[in-house]
């Protein structure tokens, strides 16, 4: 029942990340990534070998390192050097190479040692506590990767199409057979149906497009909600359940995405 709901859920983020990109508000792109960097920022601790909860502040890494992530991918101009000099040229480098991920991830590590050194227990665990808040810190940086691809020169095309692919397959993950077999029909309905949609938006290549955005997309979409049921353990509460698996595949597909963009902009 918990990957249905949480399958379920990735369908309507992806569903309202369509609706919101086609408005060309890119501040409503935003809210949405923000709100599933909240998601991932409701992620169950880390357990112990004995199955204990690990305790482990991570709510702060997580929204800090996904904010200046977003920040950065809405404006990549932010990080360029004065005009004309090598550090500018630098920047203007970086800014195509989802810029906002590295900054969002420095400025989480920051926060989460941070809040490992105001612990008031006996820190037991800390590397594995550590460890946990800074992954999710990754996570959340990686889903602004939505933000850069909706400034793509024809970034509302590129996340309808990504999307469209995202949904069907994780529709077709709910399906109650065999993870594998499920996984690579998943992967195949994801790519078939972004090549449908790729042939529907004008201005875009080829359904070839498609099918390598959608199954990309599809995969780590896929690969996002398996990864955060390990790392619930088995725990079914609402955030560990569904919440966080489903925000898990939106934030892992966001690269793919971006990177469609990219070979929209460079005339794939």
């Amino acid at each position: 029942m918990s990957r249905i709901g949480a399958s379920a859920l990735s369908v309507v983020l992806a569903a309202i990340l369509t609706l919101t990109v086609q408005t060309g508000v890119l501040i409503l792109v935003v809210a949405v990534i923000v709100v599933v960097q909240g998601l991932l920022a409701s992620a169950p601790a880390p357990a112990d070998a004995r199955g204990r909860s690990i305790p482990t502040p991570r709510s702060a890494a997580t929204m800090s390192a996904g904010l200046v992530s977003c920040v950065v991918a809405m404006d990549p101009t932010l990080l360029l050097g004065a005009d004309g000099s090598s550090v500018g040229q630098d920047g203007l480098v970086s800014t195509g190479v989802m810029a906002g991920i590295l900054p969002g991830v420095a400025v989480g590590v920051f926060v989460a040692l941070v809040a490992q050194m105001l612990r008031r227990d006996d820190r037991r665990e800390l590397v594995l506590s550590t460890s946990s808040a800074i992954s999710l810190a990754l996570f959340a940086s990686l889903a602004s990767a939505w933000i850069g691809a909706a400034r793509a020169s024809s970034g509302p095309d590129v996340v309808t199409i990504a999307a469209v692919g995202l949904a069907a397959s994780l529709l077709v993950w709910m399906i109650p057979i065999d993870r594998f077999v499920c996984g690579a029909i998943a992967v195949t309905v994801g790519a078939a149906a972004s090549a449908v949609a790729a042939l529907m938006v004008g201005g875009l290549p080829t359904w070839v497009f498609g099918v390598a955005v959608g199954s990309g997309t599809a995969l780590f979409a896929i690969l996002g909600q398996v990864l955060a049921r390990a790392w619930s353990q088995g725990r079914v509460h609402a955030s560990a359940g569904w919440g966080f698996p489903g925000a898990m595949a939106i934030a892992m597909a966001g690269p793919i995405v971006y990177l469609g963009g990219q070979l929209v902009t460079a005339g794939f």
